[in-house]
């Protein structure tokens, strides 16, 4: 689909090795978490994920120019967090991949979303059995800290 001769951050060429599964067209609007320049703050960009596998992504965002090599897609009020490097941005899309694969029962149940900003909302007690697992699973983590 996409090619990109050299990725240019280290950490994006650490997500390099994951190469393009199986995707699936979504329509889902998500964020895009990254810190900001300097500031103890982060910065957040709404794209839309319109392809997605196991081990990335496909982003559309009119400011896609501006997303750093480092980020986090997070779906709903925060509530799933995933780490992404982004492999190479072409014409207001990017194709990212994801720092580990995702369960293929996940991203199925993703791909199952028919109303885009289904992903912006609240997800806890709305969603497929599978996304709810994945929502305690990590709340329970960050209450443990």
């Amino acid at each position: 689909m996409f090619q990109n001769p050299k990725a240019r951050h280290y950490l994006a060429e650490l997500y390099s090795g994951n190469e393009a599964g199986r995707y699936r067209k979504v329509n889902l609007v998500a964020r895009a978490l990254f810190p900001a320049p300097g500031l103890k703050s982060l910065h957040s960009m709404q794209v839309r994920i319109v392809q997605i596998s196991e081990k990335g992504a496909i982003l559309h965002s009119r400011a896609i120019s501006y997303l750093p090599d480092h980020f986090y897609l997070c779906l709903g009020a925060r509530e799933i967090l995933i780490t992404c490097g982004r492999k190479l941005s072409v014409n207001g899309s990017a194709v990212v991949s994801f720092a580990r694969d995702e369960k293929t029962a996940f991203i199925d149940a993703l791909s199952q979303i028919t109303f885009p900003l289904t992903t912006l909302r609240k997800l806890a007690g709305g969603c497929p059995l599978i996304i709810e697992e994945r929502i305690t699973r990590q709340g329970a983590a960050r209450k443990r800290r």
